[in-house]
């Protein structure tokens, strides 16, 4: 797990750089018949996972998710639930770039948030079942 050795004390708090990991229609094709992808955000050390569908569509049915609720279910069910609940559409989600993350600080590490300067993107982080979804509103970069 890349980023354990930057596990670090201070004020008697662990903090920890956390694990981040992309997923991209690419990784989820070169999956083997019958395997799949879990997106295991019940643990406690601070793990993201960046979706990236756009240079192709993202399989969700490939895909399960553990939230930090303990709940477990195909990703394609609980983000059809999410994006029913936040008023998107689910076609924006396979072909977007979002991420999930079980750590407020650890979903918005490298990314602005507040009103994007000029030239940046804009996101949204939104919290469901103990899950922080960071939604890349526009994707200009900075």
């Amino acid at each position: 797990m890349t980023g354990c050795e930057d596990v670090l004390s201070a004020g008697g708090v662990a903090t920890a750089t956390p694990v981040f990991t992309s997923i991209t229609a690419g990784d989820l094709r070169a999956l083997d018949r019958g395997e799949s992808v879990l997106v295991a955000l019940d643990g406690e050390y601070p793990v993201v996972f960046e979706f990236d569908g756009r240079r192709g569509a993202l399989d969700f049915g490939r895909i399960e998710i553990a939230t930090p609720e303990g709940v477990r279910r195909p990703l394609q069910v609980w983000l059809d639930a999410f994006a029913s609940a936040q008023g998107i559409g689910f076609a924006a989600l396979t072909s977007g770039r979002f991420r999930l993350a079980n750590d407020v600080a650890a979903a918005s590490l490298g990314i602005a948030t507040g009103k994007p300067a000029a030239g940046c993107e804009a996101v949204d982080l939104v919290e469901i079942d103990g899950v922080v979804a960071v939604l890349f509103v526009t994707d200009a970069g900075c």
